[in-house]
């Protein structure tokens, strides 16, 4: 593709048109994202923010579909939050999802372990690897959409446009705390 071409008038009729018909795609996407990189940047610290809510609270009690109970310890993004349970004398934590349904709310673990940290570690890039698919989903839908409503023409530049600034958004990475506490040298 010549990236240096600029857009017929028609391409960016169907851009702009799409970024409407998958503006809740889009907008669910980049927050997903956002949520991902804050729990990167902040991993060590949510980690020791679960083992403290561990070990100072019961929480309340959360019933998940494979029926174990676990005690909730806090909300880790939208839906989802860390919970733990005592098992002899271990502690196990777990990522919990809550999908609300009109008949009720699934409760699954996503993913579970000892070391809090290790675990949401794998949370998180899990949650990566879904992303991925998730963009190459939405941008196979964009393709699908503008070849109904566009037949024969050209619309590979904007289809390209929204796989890239998903990927853009996805590769993301949060910085580096020694790089955001840089003072001033006096």
């Amino acid at each position: 593709m010549n990236h240096n071409k600029r857009p017929t008038e028609l391409q960016e009729s169907a851009a702009t048109e799409t970024k409407i018909a998958f503006a809740e795609h889009l907008n669910q996407f980049n927050g997903f994202c956002a949520a991902l990189h804050n729990l990167e940047r902040n991993l060590e610290t949510t980690g020791n923010d679960a083992f403290k809510a561990a070990l100072l609270s019961p929480g309340r009690m959360v019933k998940t579909d494979d029926g174990a109970e676990w005690q909730h310890d806090l909300e880790l993004m939208k839906d989802i939050s860390i919970c733990h349970r005592r098992i002899a004398d271990e502690m196990e934590f777990a990522v919990v999802e809550s999908v609300p349904f009109p008949s009720g709310e699934t409760k699954d673990v996503l993913n579970s372990g000892h070391n809090v940290r290790e675990m949401l570690q794998t949370f998180a890039h899990d949650q990566r690897q879904v992303l991925r698919l998730w963009k190459d989903d939405v941008t196979a839908q964009i393709r699908e959409h503008l070849e109904q409503k566009y037949p024969g023409h050209d619309i590979n530049i904007v289809v390209e446009s929204f796989e890239y600034k998903m990927s853009r958004a996805l590769a993301q990475r949060p910085a580096q705390a020694q790089n955001q506490s840089r003072g001033v040298r006096i």
